[in-house]
């Protein structure tokens, strides 16, 4: 067997300067630890003036393009995941600013001949970054398959997610806690998946066999809700109250009683009549809301139609809308993650981040970046907003 390098050195150290001498007798030198392979790496002039992070991933910095000239952003070339450091809830470094979750297969497509090594690398992984684009977090591998949908506790501990497993040929709805590294199925089936966490983080409601469920952290209970209960993919519970981004519109409960409040629709009073009895194309196309976001605290909603975006305030119930137009600057474009107080949005994409800073009037172009910050891999997408109103809801520290 080789001897490792580090020992080698180590080993010729202790043959210059010898053993169990008296301390009369011993040189009082200092010797210099050998140097790590990242070091030695980042000594090297790189074309793209690459810093390693470990010895198979390393980053490139780039200018970001948007408003506001000469912002540099980290983009990450992740060839080994394992190496890559994960999330870790103990350092408070990782969450001063609101943080996304994402799905990524950093390596590239493979053949199933490929290496075990090259096959783990295309597969699908939970990665997290905050909002300014630093502190890449590795923070679940534990599974095999494409992630469908993934929602973070209020508290950052756990994660749900689901995903389309390789083994057992269904959809996975896991929660996985990123303290203890421990996974936990809630269900397997090749429905619909959905998530909604308690605002103290001690429940959970999921979809399994088109059933909602309720899952308790502390006991592991799970109990099958009413059929009168309602909640959706896209929503949140804040202030006792249950929010709920459907399919064409918004409607608000009580929490503790599931008693409902009200509602926002997007539709005139005629035309919800008429659909009482019959969708159209064109109502579906009006209204149906085929991509939606809300803020933290539930005040701020956006959907998107194929004709139109909306952009909804669930206290005054003002609705903002905006038909969609390719020839026109968008308004209410990019809001698929939509931050507290909705100061700040961005899009879902997680490669390619587009990200910015609303006006006063909760519109578009007070400030934009857009920048690449995944550069290895094929895809990543499905950013999710969590750790939301850390520097107030700010994605940047305006200082910075």
């Amino acid at each position: 067997m080789a001897l490792n390098k580090t020992f080698l050195i180590a080993c010729t150290v202790i043959l210059l300067y010898g053993c169990n001498q008296d301390e009369s007798s011993t040189p009082n030198a200092v010797v210099e630890p050998p140097k790590t392979d990242v070091e030695l790496l980042n000594e090297q002039e790189w074309d793209d003036n690459r810093v390693y992070v470990t010895k198979d991933n390393y980053i490139l910095m780039k200018e970001a393009n948007g408003t506001i000239p000469g912002i540099m952003k980290p983009c990450f070339v992740v060839n080994s995941a394992k190496e890559w450091p994960r999330e870790d809830l103990s350092n408070a470094d990782s969450y001063d600013l609101p943080r996304v979750d994402f799905r990524w297969n950093n390596g590239d497509f493979v053949s199933a001949s490929a290496s075990e090594k090259a096959i783990y690398e295309s597969y699908d992984k939970v990665w997290s970054i905050k909002t300014d684009g630093t502190d890449l977090r590795l923070v679940t591998d534990d599974f095999s398959g494409d992630v469908r949908i993934m929602r973070r506790s209020p508290n950052n501990r756990y994660l749900a997610y689901s995903y389309a497993s390789r083994t057992s040929g269904g959809t996975d709805k896991v929660v996985f806690d990123v303290q203890t590294q421990k996974s936990t199925l809630l269900g397997t089936d090749l429905g619909h998946s959905q998530f909604l966490w308690a605002e103290d983080s001690s429940y959970l409601y999921f979809e399994d066999r088109a059933i909602y469920w309720k899952y308790e952290l502390a006991t592991g209970k799970t109990t099958q809700m009413d059929d009168d209960f309602y909640f959706s993919e896209v929503g949140v519970i804040y202030g006792g109250k249950r929010y709920v981004v459907s399919d064409y519109g918004i409607v608000v409960f009580n929490e503790s009683n599931n008693k409902r409040l009200y509602s926002i629709g997007l539709s005139t009073a005629e035309e919800d009549k008429l659909a009482v009895k019959n969708i159209s194309l064109s109502y579906d196309r009006k209204y149906f809301l085929k991509s939606r976001s809300i803020s933290p605290d539930g005040k701020y909603a956006w959907g998107e139609s194929a004709q139109y975006r909306y952009f909804i305030n669930t206290e005054t119930k003002e609705v903002k809308l905006e038909k969609k137009d390719r020839k026109k600057k968008s308004q209410y474009r990019f809001f698929d993650v939509l931050g507290f107080n909705a100061e700040y949005v961005r899009s879902a994409s997680a490669g390619s981040a587009r990200q910015y800073k609303l006006t006063k009037d909760k519109k578009l172009f007070s400030q934009t970046l857009h920048w690449g910050q995944i550069c290895s891999g094929h895809s990543a997408t499905l950013s999710w907003l969590y750790n939301g109103f850390a520097n107030n809801g700010a994605f940047v520290k305006e200082d910075k």
